[in-house]
């Protein structure tokens, strides 16, 4: 019967859904009705050159306010063609201001790690961890194979050509903010020193 799995059909599943399932499935991660996904080994944040390599030493980013981020899933996942998976950050990664913006579902017939372009809209740094759970995913089964099911090869790391559309510096909204008051000021200083000129002169005149 099409719907989403429950906790019960993913451990159940857990040798079809997880091709790695010996090493990375935790029966504790099935959700009611959902699975919780860890942070994989590589980030990268826009303002930076290169991505960061996380390990058991060095487990901890920090993905600054106002900045754009790749992450990816420890976790591989596999899709049967009859299978969709919806895709989100859980609620207190996302309380904080972390948003997921790029797309919300895996398709059918996707292999391998899922990769999540996420923006800090949030008053501070956010701090992730090495193979903390990041993310969920809900898998939905269709009442029949797709015709069109995704057919290229999935992701086993951050793909270069992601890394590379994202580098640069973005602007957070207090920053916007900081540089409007900086010419406000700048400006009243302009016109205080041009009406000061002008005062100068008509009273050259008066004279």
């Amino acid at each position: 019967m099409p719907g989403f799995l429950t906790d019960r059909d993913i451990i159940e599943k857990r040798s079809e859904l997880f091709p790695n399932h010996l090493s990375e499935f935790d029966d504790n991660a099935a959700e009611r009705a959902s699975y919780d996904l860890s942070l994989g080994d590589e980030v990268y944040i826009s303002r930076e050159e290169y991505p960061q390599k996380l390990t058991q030493e060095k487990p901890f980013v920090s993905i600054p306010r106002g900045q754009f981020a790749l992450l990816h899933t420890y976790e591989t996942i596999k899709l049967p063609k009859n299978y969709l998976g919806l895709i989100s950050v859980k609620f207190r990664k996302k309380a904080r201001g972390l948003i997921n913006v790029s797309g919300f579902h895996v398709d059918p017939g996707y292999e391998g790690k899922i990769v999540f372009s996420v923006y800090n809209a949030g008053p501070t740094d956010v701090v992730l961890k090495y193979r903390e759970k990041t993310f969920m995913i809900f898998f939905y089964e269709l009442s029949k194979d797709a015709e069109k099911p995704y057919n290229k090869p999935g992701y086993k790391a951050l793909p270069v050509e992601i890394v590379t559309s994202l580098r640069g510096t973005s602007a957070s909204l207090s920053d916007v903010d900081k540089r409007v008051a900086q010419l406000e000021t700048w400006g009243k200083v302009f016109w205080a020193i041009l009406i000061a000129l002008i005062s100068a002169i008509i009273a050259l005149f008066i004279q």
